[in-house]
């Protein structure tokens, strides 16, 4: 076995292990009856909620125990016998059959497209599963078996259009741009991501969801009222039938270059009051008159000019391509093995990420609370949305630094009061 197949295997295994003890750490947290009782106290939550919140938190450990436990055993396997070195041949001698020669592009699309395969059929039962019995058992799934397929087949529809597209384009660039190849891929990198966000709203979600623009009542008078008074110009107010699929409710906002929109999930509207909707939304707008969007593209735009830039660094080093049995140095192999290192890597970099996301989301509560006048209403309506949804209100600190975007609910409780 080649040697930085075994460093592979090795660090992956240790990754894993850490997530593993990360996890167990936040469970043996949650499960003190002393952390119990003070979120209890601090948000007033009742013993049943607690005991609610305690049963569903331990089925998603399980869960999240077995099926990444699973998935990682899979993986490993599947890149120690060479399972990389079938797929491209495979994808080769097809390539060959068609064009009369072992073309890149064609063999590169192909390629990834059997891993996509592969990767949907392995995750199909973990999703179904998380659906039709996890999310079942507690009341909170309303997808009907139709949908379910309906939505694996728009998305793999989607995927399959965009993915295409995004492959061809930087196989070109790689094999045909030179030495700095890896400036012309960062910047379409950059312009795709920006365009499928621009579609994003208008074109991508009414893909797999009914959008209608919120009907005239008290909750319309006072989310037009108060983003008038932040002067926040959005373009339409919708509400989203995610009630079609679960119970669990949100709120985001959405588009850029002047296409900005508010989207409510029905199953929110209909568990808050107005004002709570409107504190919600708030703290939405919060995040874009903080610039917390836009900051959000600049970093994404120098993380991805990174993440080209070595790229270009290893991506002439055959060890690389040896290692995972791949034939030879190829513009499809060198994205599959940097994706595959870079995932060691972002072990270490996502906490970063979430920082800033966890410090946006308090920030974006402070606005929300400033212009309200008060938190009350933000903090009725987070505790509501934790109620139905049944999630836990507290987590190990450490554990949070890691994996969260947002503050566990008691901390931006405490910190809106």
């Amino acid at each position: 076995m080649h040697k930085l197949l075994i460093l592979f295997i090795c660090l992956r295994l240790l990754k894993r292990l850490c997530e593993y003890g990360l996890q167990l750490l936040n469970k043996r947290y949650y499960e003190n009856p002393e952390h119990q009782n003070r979120a209890k106290d601090i948000l007033k939550i009742t013993d049943g909620d607690m005991d609610k919140s305690l049963t569903y938190t331990r089925d998603k450990h399980h869960f999240a125990t077995v099926s990444t436990w699973l998935n990682e055993i899979l993986t490993l396997v599947f890149v120690a016998i060479g399972g990389f070195g079938y797929i491209e041949l495979f994808a080769q001698q097809q390539s060959f059959a068609w064009f009369g020669s072992a073309n890149e592009i064609a063999t590169g699309l192909l390629f990834f497209a059997v891993l996509a395969l592969i990767a949907m059929l392995v995750s199909l039962p973990f999703k179904y599963y998380h659906s039709f019995v996890l999310e079942e058992r507690h009341g909170f799934n309303r997808a009907t078996l139709r949908s379910f397929v309906l939505d694996i087949v728009k998305g793999v529809a989607v995927a399959a259009v965009l993915g295409a597209v995004l492959l061809i384009v930087l196989m070109l660039i790689i094999d045909r741009t030179g030495t700095y190849w890896w400036v012309y891929g960062w910047l379409f990198m950059t312009g795709f991501m920006l365009f499928t966000a621009w579609i994003y709203p208008t074109v991508l979600a009414p893909l797999f969801n009914k959008f209608t623009e919120i009907a005239d009542g008290d909750l319309k008078t006072n989310i037009f009222s108060f983003a008038d008074r932040v002067g926040f110009k959005t373009s339409k107010i919708y509400i989203m039938d995610a009630s079609k699929r679960t119970t669990h409710g949100n709120a985001y906002f959405t588009g850029i270059f002047g296409e900005k929109r508010i989207v409510l999930f029905d199953t929110l509207v209909s568990v808050l009051t107005p004002k709570q909707a409107v504190a919600v939304l708030a703290h939405e707008i919060g995040h874009y008159k903080l610039h917390h969007t836009r900051w959000a593209l600049v970093r994404g735009f120098i993380e991805t000019g990174v993440l080209f830039y070595l790229l270009s660094l290893v991506i002439a080093h055959e060890g690389f391509y040896q290692a995972f049995a791949l034939s030879s140095a190829s513009s499809y192999g060198a994205l599959l093995v940097f994706s595959m290192w870079f995932g060691l890597a972002d072990f270490i970099i996502t906490p970063i990420g979430n920082y800033i996301s966890r410090r946006n989301e308090f920030a974006a509560d402070r606005y929300a609370k400033k212009h309200l006048g008060s938190g009350k209403d933000l903090q009725d309506g987070l505790l509501k949305m934790r109620e139905k949804s049944s999630a836990m209100p507290i987590c190990h600190p450490l554990y949070s630094n890691f994996y969260h975007t947002h503050p566990p609910i008691i901390e931006r409780v405490k910190a809106l009061a």
